[in-house]
């Protein structure tokens, strides 16, 4: 393969969309099992696997067709992060005069990256759908917000000086190659907000390589590493995953906690050492009578039910009183969280979105089918309901969903 051919869209390669995409031949049960939080993995990749991902050509029309401002896209070079004043204009905005708009300097910006600098963009799954695709697959298994970020080098300086990071990360070598090494963790499981400090990598390189196209890389939270360009074009996405952990938790229980009122009553530190030691058993009673086994579930529940949906568009139909396009169409869930479906009577309800929705109980089957975010056509959902619902009512009831947001139309 020549390098001009590796730069841009290998067009024949398969568009990875899931966990299984991205880690195959390594199985995801075998991996979550063993490995997911506990140690790094290496998995050698086929040249292109990633490059329909995010491809040179597609970083150049983000660069040139967005506002994109510092920093969210920002130049480092050995660990330093360069100027923005060097690559980015401030021009007036002559409509409100109040902020400035930015503006990407491209002749500057590819002069430091010329003489070294990596290029840093984050969120590039709000820029490009395959990315978003990956991303909002990859919510519905870790139930929580995905960020992708972009890196970009060209010549042999790091961006990054050696470093951990308090999130999860997966790192896909799109183009080019780059070395890495990984040292392990001097800490476990450290928080960007903790008690005490992790400052100082541990001397030894656990493991030391480099990712060649199409490879991919795992590495838990706390885990130092660093990568150096081989002094060539290199593109690679990191996949951030900031798992809830038991401090996020405890947070939301104090939350639950103020249904008491011996927890929203004033501390007696004024009455005497006898009352503040009753006081803290009754807070302590207050705990326990809200503990449960099932506590964990009930908070990932909730981190479930208030997660918001990308944005979703599909004009000019959905700004129309019809909302579905004419003839045929496609939906699909705008959600990427599992969503429970309760029973009640005559009516089932979801909590999604920060809202709790009610149906007639004999919608369930069209419903479950939606929530599993599988991309349903007009026929699907007409041969589910096997003509309990005439497609008049069928497609008033889809309307409605788009028109609160549950669905995106296709």
């Amino acid at each position: 393969m020549s390098a001009a051919s590796e730069w841009d869209v290998d067009l024949g390669a398969a568009l990875p969309r899931d966990l299984a995409d991205l880690l195959r031949p390594i199985d995801v049960e075998t991996f979550l099992s063993n490995d997911y939080g506990r140690t790094f993995v290496y998995v050698r990749g086929t040249p292109g696997k990633f490059s329909g991902l995010l491809s040179w050509p597609v970083l150049n029309d983000i660069l040139e067709q967005h506002r994109l401002e510092p920093p969210r896209l920002r130049l480092t070079r050995e660990g330093k992060p360069i100027a923005h004043e060097r690559y980015v204009s401030l021009q007036p905005n002559r409509r409100t005069g109040d902020r400035p708009i930015p503006r990407l300097k491209s002749a500057e910006l590819t002069r430091e990256l010329r003489d070294g600098a990596t290029l840093v963009l984050d969120n590039v799954d709000e820029l490009y759908r395959p990315v978003r695709r990956v991303a909002e697959s990859l919510e519905r298994i870790f139930r929580v917000r995905i960020q992708v970020n972009l890196y970009a080098g060209w010549r042999s300086s790091h961006g990054f000086d050696v470093h951990w990071d308090d999130h999860d990360v997966f790192v896909l070598q799109v183009a080019g190659s780059k070395r890495w090494k990984i040292y392990g963790a001097t800490r476990q499981y450290p928080l960007a907000r903790d008690v005490e400090r992790s400052d100082n990598a541990p001397a030894e390189i656990l493991w030391e390589q480099t990712l060649q196209n199409g490879d991919l890389l795992y590495i838990p939270r706390g885990w130092w590493h660093v990568a150096t360009p081989l002094n060539e074009p290199t593109l690679h996405l990191t996949v951030g995953v900031s798992n809830p952990t038991g401090a996020d938790f405890l947070l939301w229980f104090i939350d639950q906690l103020r249904a008491s009122e011996i927890i929203r009553q004033d501390i007696p530190h004024l009455r005497g050492r006898a009352a503040t030691q009753t006081y803290a058993e009754r807070v302590r009673e207050a705990i326990l009578s809200t503990w449960h086994s099932e506590v964990i579930d009930e908070y990932m529940s909730h981190l479930d039910a208030h997660s918001r949906p990308r944005p979703d568009f599909a004009l000019p139909w959905s700004a129309t009183d019809d909302v579905l396009p004419p003839g045929s169409w496609r939906v699909q869930w705008r959600g990427s969280r599992p969503v429970q479906i309760e029973a009640s009577g005559d009516e089932i309800a979801i909590a999604t979105f920060g809202r709790r929705w009610r149906f007639v109980a004999s919608a369930r089957p069209l419903l479950e089918l939606l929530v599993s975010g599988r991309e349903c056509s007009k026929q699907d959902l007409e041969s589910l309901t096997q003509g309990s619902l005439n497609s008049i009512v069928l497609q008033e009831f889809v309307s409605e969903l788009v028109t609160t947001g549950l669905l995106g139309v296709r």
